[in-house]
């Protein structure tokens, strides 16, 4: 399972995914152009989440497995035997022999639509991007970090987690800068860079990414060595560069932060992977 584990992070975390199929009867199902994020193993189950924060759960069988095969490649089992398909970088991962097959979107308290209103939705051309910038400045939890915050969707809606990474690089902004921290005129750029993405003005193409999935490689503005982290309650992936992102690096908060650190052209999965290896061998 830990060999599957690995093969299945280096296809497809940090890619966008092209395909789903699943014979399953599922309440959500993840969305074409996400990015994968994260594999998650935990005894026989796998689960895969995407940037969105869904997350798709497979409980596998004795026999049951996942397998990868290039476009084209000819499958070794057939395809009616498939339970999902999921689709990347010309890559068709399918599972076959899952007991078990669900997919929901990872619980935060504070975003539970049943326990607020939902901000504007950034994607909307007629919402009031003035609106965004008083709810960051008036933020019930002063001390969250920036990072947390951008993720929210009572501030606002349509901001992905590749998003919230590209955004505070492009401000250069500490992620895990305290929210009051932030000046009027930072929580605008803010705010108007993610309304420019989401309304198709801007672009976030893979090859133009600045820091999301180039873990252990050079931040394209100063050279400086882009880093991963976990990071926040529901712990999610965070890129950054250490070197630039230097607004209000004194006045910071780092509860629930994981730092990961990797040499130069480790690919991101294999460090996670090696990172869960060790936790594993400590427990032990």
């Amino acid at each position: 399972m830990q060999h599957d584990a690995s093969a299945l992070r280096t296809a497809l975390i940090g890619q966008k995914m092209t395909r789903f199929e699943t014979s399953a009867s599922l309440i959500v199902k993840p969305k074409i152009g996400r990015t994968i994020e994260e594999l998650r193993v935990e005894n026989r189950c796998i689960e895969i989440v995407w940037d969105d924060g869904l997350a798709l759960k497979t409980k596998m069988k004795v026999r049951g497995s996942w397998r990868i095969f290039h476009d084209g490649e000819k499958w070794t089992k057939a395809k009616k035997l498939s339970q999902v398909i999921i689709g990347a970088n010309e890559l068709s991962v399918v599972c076959f022999g899952a007991s078990e097959i669900e997919a929901y979107h990872d619980f935060d308290l504070r975003r539970h639509p049943m326990l607020g209103r939902l901000g504007p939705d950034l994607a909307d051309p007629l919402v009031d991007l003035n609106d965004c910038v008083d709810r960051l400045l008036n933020y019930e939890y002063p001390d969250e970090t920036i990072a947390e915050v951008l993720l929210d969707q009572r501030v606002m809606r349509g901001i992905g987690n590749v998003h919230r990474c590209e955004l505070l690089w492009a401000c250069e902004l500490h992620p895990w800068a305290k929210v009051s921290a932030l000046t009027v005129e930072e929580c605008l750029e803010l705010v108007s860079l993610a309304a420019g993405v989401l309304r198709g003005n801007f672009s976030l193409a893979s090859a133009e990414l600045a820091v999301y999935g180039r873990h252990g490689k050079l931040c394209s503005r100063c050279s400086g060595q882009v880093r991963v982290t976990h990071h926040g309650e529901a712990n999610r992936v965070l890129y950054w560069c250490v070197d630039c992102q230097t607004r209000h690096t004194d006045v910071t908060s780092q509860g629930n932060v994981i730092k990961h650190d990797a040499p130069l052209g480790v690919h991101p999965a294999e460090h996670l992977y090696l990172s869960d290896l060790a936790k594993v061998r400590k427990s032990v």
